[in-house]
């Protein structure tokens, strides 16, 4: 290899062991009791901590771990379901927090740099692409999620997902897409954060069913006049929630949620994600071959 090309890779390397040295100041393991200990950041110098729901499985008797080894009692503050974020509060000032990256955020095409620490194995790093980047709404608020094509290990989820100049991306959620690649954009972490710390909750509109996506064939896209090839079917209604109180049934076939057609949860979930508890808003959908509407007054998911 010529003498140029093994010095811009020395350099390159050099920087990004820098970089993950710089970024791990931020990075802490949470500790919750269970076999597999979670990642968090430190979100604001004043002992504010925030790491994935599903990574923090208990509610009591929580630790963190600084870079530096110190153990600190954590409290949880909140739990924000819907975007996967629990939100933590521990005991100290002063501590090191990551340039949050500034408007318009990340890019597709970017290089990403993901920091964790996954159970007992220490800083662990990894990088990639911003594959993608999907725009989504909290109550009319924009927010986003970040694909990317790092790998995510069991135990980065709560990892911080930066750019090449160290500014924090998105929370690393190896749960919110199923294993994906994903980070939750730094909007959505704002958002949680803020209103778990005003109100200790954050309300939800909320339909109470569980959902399949399931294939409209070609001959009953055109019975029923939609131009869509998948929706949702609701297998269980649960009591006493908007969707039982509306009239909805198991078997029932949900094409749109005020007028946003709905191809699978997440598309669901992400529409629901920008309407209020107590909307009441249209549902169309599908019972027994035929194509019918129904008006639903929206539940609070807490």
């Amino acid at each position: 290899m010529a003498t140029d090309q093994w010095k811009e890779l020395t350099h390159l390397s050099q920087a990004l062991e820098n970089l993950a040295s710089l970024v791990a100041k931020s990075v802490v393991r949470v500790d919750d009791g269970t076999s597999l200990t979670a990642s968090g950041i430190i979100w604001s110098a004043e002992g504010i901590i925030v790491a994935t729901s599903h990574g923090v499985e208990r509610d009591e008797e929580l630790a963190v771990e600084l870079h530096d080894g110190t153990m600190l009692a954590a409290t949880l503050v909140g739990r924000d379901h819907d975007s996967d974020i629990a939100v933590l509060r521990v005991d100290k000032v002063d501590l090191p927090i990551l340039e949050k990256v500034p408007e318009p955020g990340p890019k597709v095409g970017q290089l990403a740099l993901a920091v964790a620490r996954p159970g007992t194995f220490g800083l662990c790093a990894t990088m990639g692409l911003v594959s993608a980047r999907i725009e989504t709404q909290r109550l009319g608020l924009p927010e986003h999620i970040i694909y990317t094509d790092a790998q995510f290990p069991p135990g980065f989820s709560g990892g911080a997902l930066v750019n090449v100049q160290g500014q924090l991306l998105g929370l690393i959620d190896r749960i919110f897409a199923r294993g994906h690649g994903v980070a939750l954009g730094v909007p959505v972490i704002q958002h949680a954060v803020e209103s778990l710390l005003t109100h200790g909750r954050i309300p939800h509109a909320y339909l109470g069913v569980k959902i399949q996506t399931v294939s409209l064939p070609p001959h009953l896209q055109n019975l029923l006049g939609v131009h869509q090839d998948k929706a949702v079917m609701c297998v269980h209604i649960e009591t006493d929630s908007a969707a039982e109180r509306a009239g909805l049934l198991p078997g029932d076939i949900l094409l749109a949620i005020a007028d946003t057609p709905i191809t699978d949860p997440v598309t669901l979930r992400r529409v629901l994600r920008t309407l209020q508890a107590g909307q009441t808003v249209e549902l169309k959908l599908v019972r027994g071959g035929v194509l019918t509407t129904l008006q639903i007054t929206l539940g609070n998911a807490l």
